[in-house]
């Protein structure tokens, strides 16, 4: 073979590996851009999939509505026959045994009435005074609740037997007698439990239960405060809400709590990182869990990728 054969075969072989060369590093680059893409893609898709929500502060509450009794010590003055009643003490007034609290005038003349025991004067009465005097749970059906409230009319003639007027003791503390439906009942409810009691949105303390059975398909309990609660005192039926335990913290959902390495926690995610946060679980209650250990602003990851 001539020199001349041989440069040219030579320029040849060597464009033919160098179009091998360059056609392997441009599929190497292909696929690594592929592959690029690919992870890019798989980690798009991952995020618009993730569930995160900014961390919320609330409370899971055991809490029962119900309709209540309002149940204290009164004494009642009835009239022996028939008058009117002049007070010389205020309404809801505070007297003392024996004091002087009006004149009855009749057409026998005028009675001077006085206290039968310390308390709150209560020129309003109800009617209802005598019925809950004395109170025997195992004897209590719903119909309670539907007696009739009856008052009389200061303007008009006093009948015999009608009350006068009430002492209602104040150093006793205030009861109620509470019916609940069972249905509504999903936790375990027992003698000596305590409960807060809200009425109308306002909280009026403590009360334990004194007593409590279960008739009727519904709960009755007499539940009795620390002390006498005398916004109570121009009420007999209220409608009222029980609270029986309250847990406050960071509230997640139940879904969210993960176990790692025998600890109870949640992820959170900050930009691209996601961290597990070991956690106190206070409460779980349908579905939402209220948790210690979280940090205000925290990104929570709902549905953390395995």
């Amino acid at each position: 073979m001539s020199s001349r054969k041989y440069r040219v075969k030579r320029r040849i072989m060597q464009k033919s590996v160098l179009k091998v060369m360059l056609l392997s590093g441009l599929t190497f680059l292909i696929l690594g851009f592929i592959y690029l893409l690919g992870q890019n893609t798989h980690s798009t898709m991952v995020k618009l999939n993730r569930d995160i929500r900014v961390v919320e502060y609330g409370l899971i509450e055991d809490k029962l509505s119900g309709e209540a009794i309002v149940l204290n010590k009164e004494e009642l003055t009835s009239a022996q026959f028939e008058g009117r009643f002049e007070n010389i003490v205020a309404e809801r007034e505070k007297t003392g045994k024996g004091s002087l609290v009006g004149y009855y005038i009749s057409s026998r003349g005028q009675t001077p009435l006085r206290a039968p025991v310390s308390g709150i004067f209560m020129r309003r009465t109800d009617g209802l005074e005598e019925v809950f005097k004395e109170i025997n749970l195992q004897a209590v059906t719903p119909e309670v609740y539907k007696y009739k409230i009856r008052t009389v009319a200061e303007d008009k003639p006093i009948q015999v037997g009608q009350p006068v007027y009430k002492i209602v003791n104040n150093l006793e503390p205030t009861r109620l007698l509470v019916h609940l439906p069972l249905d509504q009942i999903d936790f375990d409810i027992v003698a000596k439990q305590r409960a807060n009691i809200l009425l109308a949105g306002k909280d009026l303390g403590k009360a334990t239960i004194k007593e409590m059975k279960q008739d009727f398909g519904e709960m009755l309990m007499i539940m009795e405060f620390t002390d006498f609660r005398e916004e109570l005192l121009n009420h007999r039926y209220i409608e009222v809400e029980l609270v029986f335990d309250s847990r406050s913290g960071y509230l997640v959902p139940e879904k969210a709590l993960i176990e790692k390495e025998g600890k109870k926690g949640v992820y959170c995610t900050k930009q691209e990182d996601i961290t597990f946060k070991p956690v106190n679980i206070l409460k779980i209650k349908n579905g939402k869990a209220v948790v210690e250990g979280l940090n205000k602003n925290d990104l929570l990851v709902i549905n953390p990728p395995k």
